[in-house]
């Protein structure tokens, strides 16, 4: 079952004295409109609706007489009436009204008073981001315009924030600066509200005995003063620690008494913390039926109010009641009511931007002490260069000796300084020279290596190429016309078993030369199929083998689309391998893998040969592998072990421009 607190901090209606001295108006019209101010300042925290009714009835007087700043003065006073009754939406509204009116009037006195107010109602209804911001520019007008009230209102405000997310060091902090200013400016008022927020902290961390009594004191103080509203909060705090403790039956009769109270004051958001706690109580009780009704009627008014952070818990506590009688629907139906709602609630954005306001908010009392610091620190070296005069003059004569004396050894010491300076910047220099030579040489090998390798194998392709045509056109055709020439002879010698074993034999030569020829020098890969080309070639060995070779390419389209220059290598490289295979690794089974992945093509060989040492000396074909690796500036990694075959992965760069 979950609980939620009412945290409540009271507005102190400055504002209103402030506009008041500004509009400085005798006139009878004015007197009424006066009136009605009094009539709802003394109704406010004792018949909320009167309070309405003149603030109304004030506006309307103001706005018929055209004087902008009682209709300022009336508007903010119907907006801290919503904040106090709950009804936050109309706290937003008419405040915003009045930060407009005195914007338009170009006056900053009680625009952080109307923040204030207006990041409270913010913060009631759960909209977080949105409260800091408010209470920030609060804090800003406060500063501009020195009104240390809202200050510290402001800085209340914040310390309930901090205590919503259990951060009860970072709401204590801010409690303690609310309570100073208070002092300061001798608000006693101000100070007993902090000593409320304080007990609300002590609740929070389980500290009931504390709390009730700060809550006992303030009760003494409000109650003496007929604040209805005040002594309703204080004993909603006190009635759910009764509740924690697990003293439901006292908390009943307590919570009775505030309902009473709370629904002849009509403020709607606490009457459903009321209710969901009797709720609470009435199910430890055992009284499911009657904890239902007190769920309801919580729910349909945090429905009417918009109250979201109300609804999710009290939906959440409904679906378990249900379920304890057996009606699953409804269970069901409240829990998916709760999980929504829960979800309107808190976003992971809204939690990242509290935060993001946060540091905002505490970089900027850092920056305030700093400047304090610097201040302090200033006056210090004012006083200190006073005392400092006081003995230069003293001591005249014996200074001027000794600067002199100061000023020929510190001029040497700059000399010598400035001497093995210039000799480390000349040192320096030499070595960057060296290094800079050495980069260039290094550079020119290696271009001329690469260079080497470029002309190697561009001398062993075209020696292919040329090996290529001469097979294909000299030996190839020479077979072609023995085939020809043999088949006619065979056709009248058919019976001859002899014969047909020739026959097969030459065809078998035309394949092997012609295959040959493709190898040492392939077609255009783009017109014959790289991967169709590379899978007929290990097929052919395969035949001819007792080793079962078996290939994949991933994606096969996007592999036959690469440059032809790319799929050489790649082409020759696993030819190379293949054959090592073959020569050296006694192996039964390879596979062979190309992968092409956005900016290089992967090739991964593996065979369940007897595997090598690394550090045996490699052979010609590893060495041709990694020259022609080295030209595209591939990478190359063996992973073998005697006994254990031989993995080898080849990673070939894939040049988008070509």
């Amino acid at each position: 079952m979950k609980q939620f607190t009412r945290y409540s901090i009271l507005t102190v209606l400055l504002f209103l004295g402030v506009i008041n001295v500004a509009v400085g108006q005798t006139s009878n019209n004015t007197s009424i409109i006066d009136s009605l101010s009094v009539a709802y300042s003394n109704n406010l925290y004792t018949n909320p609706q009167l309070a309405k009714k003149a603030a109304l009835e004030w506006l309307q007087e103001s706005k018929k007489l055209n004087i902008e700043l009682q209709e300022a003065r009336a508007l903010y006073a119907l907006g801290n009436l919503g904040n106090i009754t709950g009804d936050y939406k109309s706290t937003i509204k008419y405040t915003n009204q009045t930060i407009t009116l005195l914007k338009k009037l170009e006056m900053d006195k009680g625009l952080a008073a109307c923040y204030n107010i207006l990041a409270s109602a913010y913060k009631n209804l759960g909209e977080y981001p949105k409260a800091i911001d408010n209470f920030m520019q609060c804090l800003s007008f406060s500063e501009k315009t020195n009104n240390k009230v809202q200050e510290a209102n402001a800085y209340q405000n914040i310390a309930t924030l901090y205590l919503l997310q259990k951060e009860y060091k970072k709401s204590a902090e801010n409690l303690d600066r609310a309570a100073n200013l208070y002092r300061e400016i001798g608000d006693d008022d101000g100070v007993l509200t902090t000593l409320f927020n304080f007990a609300n902290i002590l609740k929070e961390e389980g500290k009931f005995d504390q709390a009730r009594k700060h809550y006992q004191t303030v009760l003494g103080y409000r109650k003496k003063e007929g604040n209805k509203a005040v002594v309703a909060y204080v004993n909603i705090n006190l009635s759910q620690m009764l509740v924690e403790e697990g003293k439901c039956e006292e908390a009943v009769v307590a919570l009775k008494k505030t309902l009473t109270l709370l629904e002849e004051l009509k403020f709607s958001s606490d009457i459903t913390i009321v209710l969901n706690d009797l709720g609470l109580c009435e199910t430890k009780l055992g009284h499911t039926r009657e904890a239902i009704n007190y769920f309801q009627r919580a729910l349909s008014i945090g429905e009417e109010q918009s109250l979201l952070r109300y609804k999710s818990d009290i939906y959440k506590n409904l679906s378990q009641l249900y379920q304890k009688e057996n009606n699953y629907k409804k269970a069901l139906e409240f829990y998916q009511k709760g999980v929504i709602s829960v979800a309107e609630q808190n976003s992971l954005d809204k939690e990242k931007y509290v935060a993001k306001i946060q540091e905002r908010y505490e970089t900027q009392l850092k920056e305030a002490r700093i400047q304090l610091l610097e201040k302090e620190q200033k006056l210090s070296e004012a006083e200190l260069q006073k005392a400092e005069l006081t003995v230069k003059r003293q001591l005249l004569v014996r200074n001027a000796l000794i600067s002199g004396f100061v000023l020929v050894l510190i001029t040497l010491i700059i000399l010598r300084l400035s001497y093995i300076k210039r000799l480390r910047v000349q040192k320096e220099l030499s070595l960057q020279q060296e290094e800079n030579a050495k980069q260039k040489i290094s550079q020119m090998i290696n271009d001329h290596k690469l260079s080497v390798i470029e002309r190697y194998q561009e001398g062993q392709d075209e020696e292919r190429a040329r090996l290529a045509r001469e097979i294909h056109d000299g030996i190839g055709s020479d077979l072609a016309g023995i085939k020809i020439a043999f088949e006619h002879y065979i056709e009248n010698h058919q019976d001859e078993s002899q014969s047909k074993r020739i026959a097969k034999a030459i065809g078998n030569a035309c394949v092997d030369v012609r295959s040959l020829s493709h190898q040492l020098h392939p077609l255009s890969f783009s017109k014959i199929g790289f991967t169709s080309f590379l899978t007929d070639f290990i097929d052919q060995i395969t035949q001819k083998t007792q080793i079962d070779i078996q290939t994949f390419f991933f994606p096969e389209e996007e592999i036959d689309q690469l440059p032809d220059v790319l799929l050489a290598d790649a082409y020759r490289i696993v030819q190379e391998l293949i054959n090592n295979i073959l020569k050296h690794a006694e192996a039964t089974y390879a596979d062979v893998q190309l992968t092409r992945h956005e900016d290089h093509l992967n090739i991964v060989i593996n065979d369940n040969g007897k595997g090598f040492q690394k550090s045996k000396k490699q052979g010609i074909g590893l060495r041709n592998i990694k020259e022609r690796l080295h030209k595209v500036q591939g990478s190359l990694e063996i992973d073998s072990s005697p006994g254990h075959g031989t993995s080898i992965t080849i990673d070939i760069p894939i040049n988008k421009e070509l």
